[in-house]
Order: C-alpha cells, then structure tokens, then sequence
C-alpha cells in the first residue's frame, strides 16, 4: 500500500488494478447509530415564554470486517461501512484494489463471494480512483453566474454562465467519469474471473 495519496485516474493506461483473494475468517457485522440534534431553545420570562423541542434524528451505519487469508497463509484485513456484502467464515473471497499507476496507496473498490456468486462496489472508492462531479466548483460557478448577473443587470449572461457549465459537465465531464468506472468495472471482472477459474482447476 504505502503513502495515502490519490491522484485521480483520467486516461485506462493509468489505471492500476490487482486483486487479493483468499478464504475468510473473523466477519464481524454490526450496526452502531449516531444520534443527531437541531434546533430546540426557546426563552421563559416573567411575562411567559416558549419552548421548542430539540429536533433529533438518527442514523445507523452498518460495518463489517474480515480476514481474506490467502494460500501461502498470509492474512488481508478488509473493513467495509455501509457496503452490502454477504459473507461468512469459511467463503472464498476476491477483493480488488485499484489506483493510479504512479501512486503506492490502491483502494478497495470491488468484492466478490464466490460461495454465493454475489459481488459488490465500494461507491467511494470509485469516486476516490475515477473522481465525480466536484461539488465546491458547482457551489463557485452558480455564485459567479449569480453574481455576473447581478452585476451586470442581465439575467441572460446568468442562464449563459449557467448553461455553460452544465452543458460541459453534461457532455464532456459524465461522459469521461462513466467511461473510466466501466473500465474498473470490466477489469476486476476478469480478475474476478481468473481467479474463480483457478478455483476450478485446483478442483476446490
């Protein structure tokens, strides 16, 4: 693994993707909740007052952790949160990593239980390898359209600011994140493939 550092991928050739598998021992699933509170106050005098109520809610995050250990013995340690991945002691397991070529840390991006035929994405580390839409450069150009408008008494060179970056983040952007998460996608199913291959042959 090495430094954490990622440089996002923007052309295949820069894509680095290998995979890990093994038969896995310790799963661990569990839920823990984070419990989160808004608003309440309120003020009470000698003339009356009022009181609101706190607004609390919520929210369950599931985790799961795992050796894969491999056939010289050695043992790689996943931890997964909120990723829905079935699986238990005794499954053979591929997990596949993924980065950029120049970079020494990969992510986990892909699983598959061979056991039950099922695999899974982690969505973030996709975002992490292949990027997405920056929301802080969506936030900056809807201010300046706003503010060009404004300034400029013209709400036509708002729509024009506007159209303009989602006209490029539509057909030149989208189209270039798609391309390089089906690219992941395709590549950690041959690994997933190959390896479920020699499964057979080894006759396990």
């Amino acid at each position: 693994m090495g430094k954490n550092r990622t440089t996002i991928v923007k052309s295949p050739a820069d894509l680095k993707v290998y995979a890990r598998s093994g038969i896995v021992h310790g799963s661990k699933t569990w839920t823990s909740t984070q419990v989160h509170s808004s608003g309440g106050g309120g003020y009470i005098g000698p003339q009356g007052g009022h009181v609101k109520a706190a607004n609390v809610t919520s929210s369950n995050t599931t985790h799961n952790t795992f050796f894969l250990v491999d056939d010289d013995g050695k043992e790689i340690e996943v931890n997964l949160t909120d990723v829905s991945f079935g699986v238990r002691d005794g499954h053979h397991v591929t997990a596949v990593y993924a980065g950029h070529q120049n970079d020494q840390w990969w992510w986990l991006a892909h699983l598959h239980n061979h056991n039950t035929d099922k695999s899974a994405k982690v969505s973030s580390s996709y975002d992490k390898v292949c990027g997405n839409p920056n929301v802080l450069i969506l936030i900056a150009v809807h201010v300046l359209a706003i503010a060009l408008g404004i300034m400029a008494q013209s709400w036509l060179l708002f729509l024009v600011v506007f159209a303009a970056y989602w006209g490029y983040t539509f057909f030149v952007e989208s189209p270039k994140l798609g391309a390089m998460r089906k690219e992941l996608d395709r590549r950690a199913r041959e690994l997933i493939a190959d390896d479920a291959a020699k499964v057979r042959a080894r006759g396990d």
